[in-house]
């Protein structure tokens, strides 16, 4: 095998560390519900890191990507499971209702969901993912002007999604809910963008430079870039929420270098790197059934079965634990039986 082959496969392995991170970090929050101190933000590597490393990959790529060409690829690995994942959940929400345990409108606004492409649960993803990448394809080549002019509109949608998210634009919760559906894809979107547009300049001018350092320097310059976000995330604030939204994307970008950095210099520690790269190869799967049917079963077992009125406390955590060792056996159905939803023959 060549150096080239060896360091190509090094390097999907790091990436593939920071997906299994990021998803495990959104998989146990998700679950855990007052077991966890709150006083700090300690989970900081998160979905962002999803959009960062697309660009990073793409930064050290010499393959310049058309918009025919990333729409079939992504039409199987994006598209089709979003509509049959959507299928499976939406039949979920069904027996739900059937069985009493859902409202009929849960099922109604998960396929308004689905067909305005906000998603179910953590289905947003996989439209903000593309749109954002859709994005960045067609004007990657454009002059400066125009690259400057998209980011000012992409962080201008973001900005006025969070300033009036909170504000009802009907005066019927459900209108409300109807309006402000496509708006969350576009900002969603205009995130994704963002993230890609920046790992993607950072990559093509540092990436290989990066990669190439020694273990040590990467695992030092990692623990600081870590400590640097951490410190943004938890103790910097602004009255302006411009500034803080920037902030937060300069700490998404920052945590997403540092960490990337870190599983660099720790690729041959398999004890971390095989697990991580494992839930990163199968993020996907992961991110869709955690979300939509384990966490939601998890819920209605402990109201209706085990009889408490909220889903709370140390007990979040057996549950997580459980709904972990479901989530690899899902993992192993589908990817031996079913691998046709998640977009792969």
């Amino acid at each position: 095998m060549s150096n080239t082959s060896i360091q190509n496969k090094q390097r999907s392995l790091s990436i593939d560390m920071v997906k299994g991170l990021s998803i495990m970090s959104l998989f146990f929050l998700h679950f855990e519900n007052g077991w966890m101190p709150t006083e700090y933000n300690y989970f900081i590597v998160r979905s962002p890191s999803f959009y960062f490393v697309v660009g990073w990959l793409w930064g050290m790529s010499s393959n310049k990507k058309t918009i025919r060409g990333h729409w079939s690829k992504r039409k199987e690995g994006l598209v089709k499971p979003f509509l049959w994942l959507s299928l499976i959940f939406i039949c979920f929400d069904a027996v739900m209702v059937m069985l009493g345990q859902y409202n009929l409108s849960v099922l109604g606004r998960d396929i308004y969901k689905t067909v305005t492409l906000r998603g179910i649960g953590t289905l947003w993803f996989l439209p903000a993912l593309l749109g954002g990448e859709m994005l960045f394809i067609y004007f990657r080549d454009r002059n400066l002007i125009a690259k400057i002019f998209l980011l000012a509109i992409s962080f201008s949608i973001i900005f006025l999604f969070n300033k009036y998210s909170l504000t009802p634009l009907a005066k019927n919760s459900i209108l409300d809910f109807a309006i402000k559906s496509p708006l969350n894809v576009l900002s969603d979107c205009s995130n994704a963008f963002i993230h890609i547009f920046i790992a993607y300049a950072i990559s093509s001018r540092y990436g290989k430079q990066i990669f190439n350092s020694k273990n040590i320097y990467l695992s030092i310059a990692g623990i600081l870039l870590l400590a640097v976000s951490f410190y943004a995330f938890n103790f910097f604030s602004s009255q302006y929420l411009s500034i803080q939204i920037l902030a937060h994307i300069a700490a998404n970008i920052v945590v997403s270098t540092g960490i990337l950095s870190l599983f660099r210099s720790l690729e041959c520690f398999k004890p971390l790197s095989m697990p991580l790269s494992y839930c990163g190869k199968n993020s996907l799967t992961i991110m869709a059934f955690h979300f939509c049917i384990l966490l939601q079963l998890a819920i209605i077992i402990d109201k209706n079965v085990l009889g408490y009125t909220s889903y709370y406390g140390g007990r979040t955590i057996i549950y997580f634990l459980i709904a972990l060792l479901l989530q690899v056996a899902i993992i192993e159905i589908i990817n031996k039986r079913f691998r046709f939803i998640i977009g792969k023959n």
